[in-house]
């Protein structure tokens, strides 16, 4: 199996791992773990299905839009499909029911500037099952919402930067992976601050929560998410294994105080800090609750 034929079969691998023992998922896998690029494009390909999952279930559509998918579906056609089902009814009148937020235009048409930078392809989006006519219900609701918004606006969430939520969404879906693994396992600080230096990777100064201060590593590896380069180091401490992300602050985007006064938050099984330090972005993360990583601090 050759890379292309590798990208192909991944596109379709299903996030919760239960395709690893299909022969040709496998192969493919095995591929992956050898080849740094192909194993990097994977990690990209999954952290960016998480976070337009993620954002797509925060959707809210203003009121009345409802009405406005089913006359734009019916007039003259709307150069979209007829719901041609009850139950692509059903799923419009859903959809139609829903809130979006003021910032998924921008997010969505930044998803699409990203998408043309990586040459992701195919996204599998038949994996789904959306009818088609429900599909096309979510493209108006993105596209004909609030279309008098200035220009300006939508520029301002063009930008070359990513968001913080997006950072951790990539490194969760990496530490799930089949394919994750340290790149050096090295337990004392200072090699493994020298080894990311070394690298050319963001090692945040050494500065560390004072949780973590004399606390011994796990190892370290480089995180490469929509392009930027980013280290992770491993902690085990008495409450368990906690992992260290560390990002130029120029590279990202979203609300970073500084460490004093971190944002703390729970989503799902990962409790998740992030704050700055002078040029650094950094998020801890953990599966634990928000009061086991608020001790660190």
């Amino acid at each position: 199996m050759d890379k292309e034929r590798a990208r192909f079969v991944l596109r379709s691998f299903r996030p919760d791992g239960a395709d690893t023992q299909d022969v040709d998922f496998a192969e493919a896998l095995h591929l992956a773990t050898s080849d740094r690029e192909l194993g990097e494009w994977l990690m990209r390909e999954r952290a960016f299905d998480a976070e337009f999952a993620e954002a797509l279930a925060r959707v809210e559509l203003p009121e009345g839009l409802r009405e406005k998918v089913f006359l734009a579906m019916v007039k003259d056609g709307g150069g979209f499909p007829n719901a041609d089902s009850k139950m692509d009814e059903m799923m419009i009148a859903s959809i139609a029911e829903i809130r979006i937020p003021e910032s998924l235009r921008g997010r969505v048409i930044e998803a699409m500037e990203h998408t043309s930078k990586i040459e992701r392809g195919n996204f599998g989006w038949k994996r789904v099952g959306i009818p088609i006519a429900a599909a096309a219900g979510i493209a108006l609701a993105f596209f004909m919402w609030d279309t008098d918004e200035p220009d300006a606006r939508v520029a301002k969430n063009l930008s070359n930067t990513i968001p913080v939520e997006a950072v951790q969404a990539g490194f969760v879906r990496l530490f799930e992976s089949p394919l994750f693994s340290l790149d050096e396992e090295i337990q004392e600080m200072p090699h493994l601050l020298s080894y990311l230096r070394d690298k050319g990777l963001p090692c945040g100064g050494g500065y560390l929560p004072p949780g973590l201060v004399g606390v011994k590593g796990l190892g370290c590896r480089e995180l490469v998410i929509d392009g930027k380069r980013g280290s992770l180091i491993c902690f085990d401490t008495e409450k368990g294994t906690v992992h260290l992300v560390i990002f130029q602050r120029s590279d990202v985007r979203g609300e970073l105080p500084d460490i004093e006064h971190p944002v703390i938050e729970q989503s799902g099984d990962w409790a998740r800090a992030s704050w700055r330090k002078e040029k650094y972005a950094f998020s801890l993360m953990a599966v634990s609750d928000k009061d086991s990583i608020a001790r660190f601090f």
